[in-house]
């Protein structure tokens, strides 16, 4: 059986809780876009780096520090990775 909306909302809902919004929003675009990239090729080239360059000029222009992103991120991952078990529960 896959996870309830209750569940689901649980696992979201702390991760929403801790972090602030832009640092959720960049977190997800950074996982979603490094994924995008390697796909066409282009994580290791200059779009890469441009990409790379804009997600942490946005983090500095709201103040959030390198490592509190890479406590968002690990959060993310951890979150997706939860709700993929969630997910595969019988």
């Amino acid at each position: 059986m896959p996870a309830t909306r209750e569940e689901i909302e649980k696992v979201t809902g702390d991760f929403r809780e801790s972090y602030p919004a832009i640092a959720r929003a960049l977190a997800e675009m950074m996982v979603r876009g490094n994924a995008l990239l390697e796909e066409h090729e282009l994580l290791e080239s200059r779009v890469g780096d441009r990409f790379e360059a804009f997600v942490f000029d946005m983090l500095a222009e709201y103040g959030i520090a390198p490592a509190r992103f890479a406590e968002t991120l690990r959060a993310f991952e951890r979150m997706r990775e939860t709700l993929d078990h969630l997910e595969a529960f019988p």
